[in-house]
């Protein structure tokens, strides 16, 4: 059985490279495999292809990559934190406080110096005001969260809907007065896309994503315990409490920085998860990996989807993942229902 589950990540990763290298073929200027190699080759004597090739696609298929693995990886830890097949990142907050966070941007923009509006700061603004709305919000969240120096996990859930149900109500009123291009400029964001994808943002979600990663890997034993309830954990010497925040810190990390560029795109953490556990099982040995992959696997393809659809235009990668997400869901409620009647 093992070699089984060994297998299934094992070809789901070569899978994975595949569709990598067919994304940056893919596009409103189709690249074919051949006039890749010559541009890598010769890039003075195509030097269009090279253009679009290391400006855009390459770093474009980087990021939904590295965006994917934090989705899939923190949807899996969410999951085995709740205990709920139908938890992902946003349950803590981490998309409503981005939102609120870029809303309060463009209402305060006018008031703000205008240093904020030039070079590197510029660059950044948009981003950091989403990051630092999420990781405000997650910190209220997990403050309303601990009592007693521990964290109550359904407290959590709860606080979280309470202060998302809050939060849209103020990005609600946003989009009641905000003017035409706020409106369009925020609801493009919140539909998310990757087409900002550049080195600069490259080289900032790397690092995040990959110790989010190496900390889930670490962790495969206690977050195998975890399910077991936690007393069986701390009898077996996992500290949970440690563990909890630990598993909180690195989500909002790597979520929020994934929001901050990319914008809202949903489904993907809850998602994941659930076909990882079907082809592989619960053992997060084998979970973690492989919710990693699929998670840049099925994010790669929706922002594919998202460029030839209506191309030379392309689609917020928002909508694509939630009409490919939204049907997963109810599956997951109709399945679920019917195990609770049985």
């Amino acid at each position: 059985m093992t070699g089984l589950k060994k297998s299934a990540i094992k070809i789901c990763f070569v899978l994975l490279l595949i569709s990598i290298v067919l994304n940056i073929t893919i596009g409103a200027f189709s690249i074919s495999f051949s006039e890749i190699l010559n541009t890598l080759l010769d890039p003075q004597n195509n030097k269009i292809y090279y253009q679009v090739l290391m400006d855009i696609r390459i770093p474009r298929v980087v990021l939904g990559a590295l965006v994917g693995v934090a989705f899939g990886i923190s949807g899996a830890m969410m999951q085995t934190l709740f205990k709920n097949p139908l938890a992902d990142p946003s349950i803590i907050g981490v998309s409503a406080g981005a939102s609120a966070g870029v809303v309060l941007f463009m209402l305060l923009g006018s008031f703000l110096p205008t240093l904020l509006y030039s070079g590197f700061l510029s660059y950044l603004s948009l981003p950091l005001s989403a990051f630092l709305g999420s990781v405000i919000t997650i910190f209220a969240i997990y403050k309303l969260a601990t009592i007693y120096n521990k964290v109550a996990v359904t407290v959590m859930l709860l606080a979280g809907i309470a202060i998302n149900a809050m939060l849209g109500a103020l990005v609600g009123l946003f989009t009641y007065v905000s003017t035409e291009d706020e409106l369009k400029s925020f609801t493009f964001w919140t539909m998310g896309s990757l087409a900002n994808a550049d080195m600069k943002v490259i080289l900032t979600i790397f690092p995040i994503v990959v110790a989010t990663y190496i900390f889930a890997i670490r962790k495969k034993v206690e977050l195998n315990l975890m399910l077991l309830g936690e007393d069986e954990a701390k009898n077996s010497g996992v500290n949970a409490e440690k563990l909890k925040k630990q598993l909180i810190l690195f989500v909002s990390l790597a979520i929020g920085t994934s929001v901050a560029f990319c914008g809202i795109i949903g489904f993907v953490g809850l998602v994941v998860p659930h076909i990882a556990r079907l082809i592989v099982g619960s053992n997060h040995k084998f979970y973690l990996p492989l919710s990693a992959i699929l998670g840049a696997f099925i994010l790669l393809w929706a922002d594919s989807l998202a460029r030839v659809i209506i191309s030379p235009a392309e689609l917020p990668i928002g909508i694509i993942t939630s009409l490919l997400g939204a049907p997963f869901f109810l599956w997951l409620l109709i399945k679920n229902r019917q195990s609770a009647t049985n």
